[in-house]
């Protein structure tokens, strides 16, 4: 994904996890593993920062947003190789799902001022890397194409209907991205204006 800019206000990375597990519905007995998984994620260049030690990065919104989105892709039993492909290589495409699917979190002013996208649904249609990657667990990242993103809304059941009937999988980003961004904000303190800018980042990373 493309680096944002700089965060003013940001998550330390236990707060990260704390939110990060929130969101993905996690129990607190999980925090050990799931630790080891963003860090993980990391490794494969998901909110990389260029070598900067994972212990001492600071997570905005577009940083959380990316690892939840590839924690997902993981827990519907996609490898962590090609989840971190994924994010990383069709971010432009993820992020204003993402941004849409924190709807119902979004500051009233922001909403009025910005135009928000409304689709929420990302299908991802499989291609020969996706059984590669459930073969290759760890660090491999071969050089094949993944397969096509179809960002829509609720209204292209077809498009639906075949990634879960097929070789394929749907995410829907309401499902975790709300409690980013309200988890963000009440851990952080952050004004209308940190959360307005904050959102910027997420709305221009890809």
């Amino acid at each position: 994904m493309p680096k944002p800019e700089p965060s003013a206000l940001s998550l330390l990375f236990p707060d990260a996890i704390t939110v990060l597990m929130e969101a993905c519905r996690l129990a607190a007995d999980a925090r050990t593993s799931f630790d080891a998984r963003i860090r993980h994620l990391q490794r494969l260049g998901v909110s990389d920062r260029g070598g900067e030690a994972v212990v001492r990065m600071r997570y905005g919104i577009s940083e959380l947003a990316a690892l939840a989105t590839a924690v997902r892709l993981m827990d519907a039993f996609m490898a962590p190789a090609l989840a971190a492909r994924y994010v990383t290589e069709r971010w432009p495409t993820l992020a204003p799902f993402a941004l849409a699917g924190a709807g119902e979190a979004l500051p009233q002013s922001y909403v009025m001022r910005r135009s928000i996208p409304a689709t929420t649904f990302a299908v991802f249609r499989a291609n020969g890397l996706a059984m590669l990657g459930k073969r290759r667990q760890h660090d491999e990242r071969g050089e094949e194409p993944l397969g096509s993103v179809r960002i829509c809304d609720e209204a292209c059941a077809t498009a639906i209907i075949e990634a879960v009937e097929g070789a394929g999988l749907v995410l829907d980003s309401r499902t975790y991205m709300p409690v980013i961004v309200r988890g963000w904000s009440k851990t952080l303190f952050a004004t209308e204006a940190e959360i307005t800018a904050e959102l910027d980042r997420l709305k221009y990373s890809g």
